[in-house]
């Protein structure tokens, strides 16, 4: 397994036809769909789906564990079980998704999805620098909410292994 595709916050909260849309105002529906085709591009072992879910007292912004806000949108294909819970920006607090990482030698990642604040950029960062793994950021399909958050990562992973992918749409 060399490439895989990380599937960002596609949950119901964030891009469900449910959702604040005053909130998050973008057009998830287009988004979905084309996670949905830029899936076809991997098989079902490389594609990562992370949600992002809060525990205890303090969780944030984030949707509440086992709610229907932390389910995935509806319209989003799921078509692996390589599913992993973050309860910080970096994905890869997640102690179980950075030792899968390393156990199959993954050499790329893709992320598509929805960057909250700083969720894609922070694990993007980990990703590069303590795992040792390209990143693409696929940036057709990236919703950034935080654009100032989001500005200061890329401007530090303009300095390490990320390829910012600025052509794959498909229509």
């Amino acid at each position: 397994m060399d490439n895989v595709l990380f599937i960002v916050n596609m949950q119901e909260m964030y891009a469900g036809k449910s959702r604040n849309k005053d909130k998050f105002s973008y057009d998830a529906e287009t988004l979905i769909e084309q996670i949905n085709k830029r899936m076809r591009d991997y098989s079902e072992e490389e594609i990562f789906y992370i949600k992002s879910v809060g525990r205890g007292l303090f969780k944030g912004a984030m949707p509440k564990a086992d709610t229907r806000d932390a389910d995935f949108a509806t319209a989003l294909k799921v078509r692996s079980k390589n599913i992993y819970e973050k309860n910080k920006a970096d994905c890869f607090s997640n102690d179980a998704l950075a030792d899968f990482m390393r156990a199959r030698h993954v050499k790329v990642i893709e992320f598509v999805g929805i960057d909250t604040g700083s969720d894609i950029g922070a694990s993007a960062l980990t990703a590069t620098e303590d795992l040792d793994i390209n990143v693409v950021y696929n940036e057709p399909l990236l919703i950034f909410m935080s654009p100032d958050k989001s500005g200061k990562y890329r401007e530090k992973l303009k300095k390490t292994r990320v390829t910012f992918k600025q052509d794959w749409l498909e229509n």
